[in-house]
């Protein structure tokens, strides 16, 4: 008795394998440097199909052929679209480190923020590289014709167009499997941006209650200069006028009570 359940792939299981975990892992770490280091152009097979490995030209092959060849197109796109939403995600994570640059930031604090902002400015760099992926082959009009000196354009077989359109679609798929590899990378690099800017966040928040919590004592001192010594020279001349017109004062009232002592009552 069939199930359908048979006819289905079993449900993907956690890894219980370490060695086969580090084997993972090692082979991420080779993505990530062939993501960092610069690459050659993208090269053809050593051998190319011809029309002698087309067993026929129906309309079934033809018809393959070009779904792989769109097929290598349309991946190439979707991975460079991926690369710009990647750079998004990065631009939202910088902008938290771009605040915590904006603070007052010591020691391990500001190590993992730094830290954080390199592996962004890496990831980014790798990003730009899976966008407007040029090593493409198209099909064009030499696909169907040949183009000879002092001649007319002569067209080809059916077959033969089968076989330059696979030879498109696999250059392309070889240089979609480099940019999938490049976009991993790249994805790597955010995944260590977000775990050390994940750090910076607890050390933003420990900061912040610790901040709260302190009293703040501020000395003021006013430095011997020559304002201040001008101020000081104006306030003795200030009480020596005070003090001059205060003893005017009392002099003029004695005056005052002798002349009304002086006069007949």
């Amino acid at each position: 008795m069939s199930k359908q359940s048979d006819y289905q792939a079993p449900l993907v299981q956690p890894e219980k394998s370490v060695k086969k975990v580090w084997k993972r892992l090692k082979g991420d770490f080779e993505v990530l440097i062939h993501g960092l280091i610069p690459h050659e152009r993208a090269k053809s097979p050593g051998k190319d199909f011809d029309k002698s490995h087309i067993a026929s030209d129906d309309d079934y092959l033809y018809q393959t052929a070009f779904e792989i060849y769109k097929e290598s197109l349309e991946r190439i796109s979707g991975l460079e679209e991926k690369g710009f939403k990647l750079l998004t995600y990065i631009s939202a994570v910088s902008a938290i480190l771009v605040y915590f640059l904006s603070s007052e930031i010591t020691g391990m604090f500001k190590f993992f923020v730094i830290t954080s902002l390199f592996f962004l400015v890496i990831a980014i760099i790798i990003s730009l590289r899976c966008i407007g992926v040029k090593s493409q082959r198209a099909i064009f009009i030499n696909t169907l014709f040949v183009f000879e000196d002092e001649a007319e354009p002569i067209t080809k077989d059916r077959k033969t167009v089968i076989a330059e359109i696979l030879k498109c679609a696999i250059f392309n798929q070889n240089v979609a499997d480099n940019t999938a590899d490049i976009l991993k990378a790249s994805r790597m690099m955010l995944s260590f941006g977000i775990v050390t800017t994940i750090i910076s966040c607890m050390f933003f928040l420990a900061n912040t209650g610790s901040r709260s919590d302190k009293i703040y004592q501020a000395n003021v001192t006013l430095a011997d200069s020559i304002i201040v010594r001008s101020l000081a020279e104006r306030n003795i001349v200030q009480d020596t006028l005070i003090d001059n017109l205060s003893k005017k004062i009392i002099l003029l009232e004695k005056h005052i009570e002798s002349l009304n002592d002086s006069q007949p009552k």
